[in-house]
């Protein structure tokens, strides 16, 4: 539906009161999640549209994130394996790292026909190696679960705010055609 302005403004005040509010919960959200990272909330609420504002979206969505982290787990994990730790780098081309993701995106884009939203996990995926680097991938005491936790967290939470987003949304446009 096509609002006018004057309509859009009450929705563009709802959307910026949901922003409000998470930025408010975000006091509390990173005691779950181990890390302040509502960058992938608000990451993750955007993803909702893309993921056609629907609850099984959504869920598809937190799955595509959550493959994305074991894509990036297996990325990191398989930079370690004998055969591909040692090659070398080339001109400043990191082979180990390439070689890597080589081969774990093939299974990666494949789970398309296992209905993953592939988008998604490219997103969790990169949002999961941002957080490795934020949390300091070298400390010994920052566990690929610590990060996966957060990164999924934070998914949820986003998520959810697409959710409420929508939801609102299709009761406020519902209020405005009943009125016609």
């Amino acid at each position: 539906m096509k609002l006018k302005n004057s309509q859009l403004m009450v929705v563009s005040c709802g959307l910026a009161l949901q922003a409000f509010i998470l930025v408010l919960l975000n006091a509390f959200i990173p005691k779950f999640a181990g890390v302040d990272a509502m960058w992938i909330a608000f990451q993750a609420w955007a993803v909702y549209f893309l993921a056609g504002c629907t609850l099984l979206g959504g869920i598809r969505a937190w799955i595509g994130y959550a493959t994305g982290a074991a894509a990036s787990i297996a990325i990191i994990e398989l930079m370690g394996v004998p055969g591909i730790k040692h090659l070398p780098q080339i001109g400043g081309m990191n082979l180990v790292m390439a070689l890597a993701v080589f081969i774990v995106v093939i299974p990666a884009i494949m789970s398309e026909n296992l209905k993953n939203m592939v988008p998604a996990l490219f997103i969790g995926s990169g949002a999961f190696f941002g957080l490795t680097a934020i949390m300091g991938g070298a400390n010994p005491e920052v566990t690929h679960w610590n990060v996966a936790r957060a990164d999924l967290v934070y998914c949820a939470v986003g998520l959810l705010f697409g959710f409420i987003t929508v939801f609102w949304r299709g009761r406020y446009e519902a209020t405005l055609k009943n009125k016609k």
